[in-house]
């Protein structure tokens, strides 16, 4: 007679678990391996956190779910080997068969055509957002820059800081940038993001929006930082001059969560 306990072993499945900002601070860990029953969602993967860590509930309660770098609902079936991410709110928050390339010089990650959606640790170039997308046949070029300001309200800022999940966010940004380019034929995008420290006066995002005309640049511009706000897992922490330091975005992180850029 088969021992049940065996098979029960046999049935379960092993994932691994990545979280990134303030989870990983509150849980002490940015990745760790779970081991499941057969059949589990990717909500179940929240609901075992939850029960390790019951103090931390409503937090979990915040995050979206990813399984293999693509968002999905909590109901999606997870199999061994997966990697299920929890994505805190994001700090606002590749195109198909084109992966996000491994790392480069200075942990440059692109993803879509061309690599015109990337996220580096190095300074952005507008020079180099404006040559990914002017053609000959546009006749306006869009330059949305999001840079470091030195005052949130009466709160005076040291330094920028940016987490993310690599590669799905660059993915993330590639998928934005394709969906502008549907709604608007003839436009062309490209989105730089930073990674790490970003000191005062510097770029933390770069979004180039080409268009034969500027009413399409222009909306493709608005809709593709708008959407990065939301939908791309990059998280930003602020480093105050008075040496506090807050995520920005995540209403569970603190008191006092700033204003996005």
């Amino acid at each position: 007679m088969a021992d049940p306990a065996a098979s029960s072993t046999r049935a379960a499945i092993a994932v691994r678990v990545r979280l990134f900002a303030v989870v990983a601070e509150r849980l002490g860990a940015r990745q760790l391996e779970l081991e499941l029953p057969a059949g589990a969602t990717a909500g179940s993967v929240r609901d075992a956190l939850a029960r390790q860590h019951p103090r931390w509930r409503p937090l979990l309660d915040l995050c979206r779910l990813a399984v293999n770098g693509r968002y999905c609902e909590p109901s999606t079936p997870i199999g061994p080997g997966d990697e299920i991410a929890l994505i805190p709110p994001v700090s606002g928050g590749s195109m198909p068969g084109e992966p996000a390339a491994p790392a480069g010089p200075g942990g440059r990650v692109a993803a879509g055509p061309e690599g015109r959606f990337f996220l580096t640790a190095e300074p952005l170039s507008l020079d180099e957002l404006f040559r990914h997308v002017a053609r000959p046949s546009h006749g306006a070029v869009v330059l949305f820059v999001g840079i470091t300001r030195r005052f949130t309200g009466d709160r005076e800022t040291e330094h920028l800081e940016y987490e993310a999940y690599l590669p799905m966010a660059a993915e993330e940004l590639a998928r934005i940038g394709a969906e502008a380019e549907a709604r608007w034929p003839g436009a062309r995008l490209a989105i730089g993001h930073r990674t790490g420290a970003v000191p005062i006066g510097e770029a933390s995002v770069v979004v180039a929006a080409a268009a034969p005309h500027r009413p399409a640049a222009f909306a493709a511009a608005r809709y593709a930082i708008d959407e990065l706000k939301v939908r791309a897992p990059i998280w930003k922490r602020e480093h105050y001059a008075d040496g506090q330091v807050e995520w920005v975005g995540i209403p569970a992180a603190g008191p006092d969560q700033g204003q996005p850029a």
